[in-house]
């Protein structure tokens, strides 16, 4: 078992092998430590800087003799790493040294064996389109099974969306995005297990709390934006989830949200990322519906900002707007006739003006998550620090209560309308 000092070294060169920092690693590497430490998902610093694409570093590394073809957990190699994120310099250096690509298991790395999760045993808690949800023990943890039902297993296409999902939830690691944890593709019905979370979802969440104060509210925001500009962001595809709803945002005990549920994603070949996609009409939810999917015309990654400032609305007024109003008849309305959601009660500085750029009816005029995960992150900065200097206090003052001037009592008096919050007309808005 390695020591604490090991652990730290390896720690330390696999940081600096990521940063591309040659002097730090020549110094390392002189002063003893192995060229070839791995974490503990086998990743060397050869997989890290080669990754990253720094050349200077991956040279520095090859000269002390390092094992060129060590696979993580994922079965990837440095060569495999670099193709991926297209660094041809990093290639060509590995190339010359033996360096290969084996063939992809990385799917079944992460098969499971059906027996291992009790499913005759255990009874649906959700059920989708596809398929159903069950709550089963799998060595020892709770997790979520998503399988595919029986009498649909035939269908083709459905058990085409069913490998899709599995090849971009195998993909995808981030602290907002659900994590899957392996899947049973080799006997039938096919199953993923994913993480449980058994505080529910997002859609739920509102239903009992009703409108949540605004910096909780402001923090799920963020919550959403960080998982969703991962999968915008994501390389070597962008992921579009098409589908973005408070029944796909689960809540982790810790207290924060996940995105989950990418059936309906559509990853995007990365040389085509700035382009719009003429992708299925209609796919999703209407409630949360972008009005170029309403419509039927082409479109981008930018709907699932149109679906991000709906969901965010409803966190500041506790529930969607126009409940007892058809979706479809709503969707109908944003898209023909440019409606949006009435403000009616206070928001915090800038977020309306944040909202209405996230649904505005051009999508090229919509910001980037990166660019709202900015915004959020002023206001909710903003908030902490108006809560912290005792903005949301009691005043307390000294006034005469007499002519005798020193005759003086305490006068307790509250603060104006909160000034970090924007009033509101709550009219319907456009």
């Amino acid at each position: 078992m390695a020591s604490f000092k090991e652990e730290e070294e390896t720690g330390t060169l696999l940081y600096y092998a990521s940063k591309g920092n040659v002097p730090i690693l020549k110094h390392m590497l002189d002063n003893g430590t192995s060229v070839d430490v791995a974490d503990y998902d086998g990743r060397t610093a050869l997989h890290l800087a080669a990754s990253e694409g720094h050349s200077a570093a991956v040279e520095l590394l090859l000269e002390y003799g390092p094992c060129v073809n060590p696979c993580d957990r994922f079965n990837e190699t440095p060569l495999a790493n670099a193709r991926r994120y297209g660094h041809k310099d990093i290639c060509a250096l590995l190339e010359a040294k033996g360096g290969f690509v084996k063939p992809s298991t990385s799917i079944l790395e992460y098969e499971i064996d059906p027996a291992e999760l009790g499913l005759e045993k255990a009874r649906p808690v959700g059920k989708g389109a596809f398929g159903e949800i069950k709550i089963v023990k799998w060595r020892g943890t709770t997790v979520a099974a998503k399988t595919i039902l029986s009498h649909l297993t035939s269908d083709q296409k459905i058990v085409k969306e069913f490998i899709d999902e599995l090849a971009l939830l195998a993909r995808l690691r981030h602290p907002n995005i659900m994590q899957f944890l392996g899947a049973v593709t080799k006997t039938q019905p096919f199953v993923i297990v994913t993480e449980y979370l058994p505080k529910g979802d997002l859609h739920d969440y509102i239903d009992r709390k009703g409108k949540l104060d605004a910096i909780t509210a402001v923090k799920f925001a963020l919550d959403i934006a960080k998982g969703m500009n991962y999968l915008h962001q994501h390389k070597p595809d962008p992921i579009v989830h098409r589908d973005l709803k408070p029944r796909n945002l689960l809540l982790h005990e810790a207290g924060y949200l996940k995105v989950a549920d990418f059936g309906l994603g559509k990853l995007l070949d990365a040389s085509e990322a700035q382009k719009q996609y003429a992708m299925t009409g209609e796919t999703g939810s209407y409630r949360y519906m972008a009005p170029e999917v309403f419509l039927h015309k082409t479109y981008d990654k930018s709907v699932d900002v149109f679906s991000f400032a709906i969901i965010v609305h409803e966190l500041f007024e506790g529930g969607p707007h126009s409940k007892f109003q058809g979706a479809k008849d709503i969707a109908h309305f944003r898209a023909k006739e440019g409606k949006r959601p009435a403000f009616s009660v206070n928001y915090p500085s800038h977020m309306k003006d944040l909202l209405k750029q996230c649904w505005h009816q051009e999508p090229p005029k919509r910001p980037s998550f990166a660019a709202i995960i900015v915004k959020l992150e002023e206001i909710l900065q903003r908030l902490q620090h108006k809560k912290g200097d005792g903005s949301f206090r009691l005043f307390t003052c000294i006034r005469p209560v007499s002519s005798d001037p020193n005759m003086l009592t305490p006068v307790i008096a509250l603060p104006s309308e909160d000034s970090d919050l924007d009033s509101t007309n709550g009219m319907l808005s456009k």
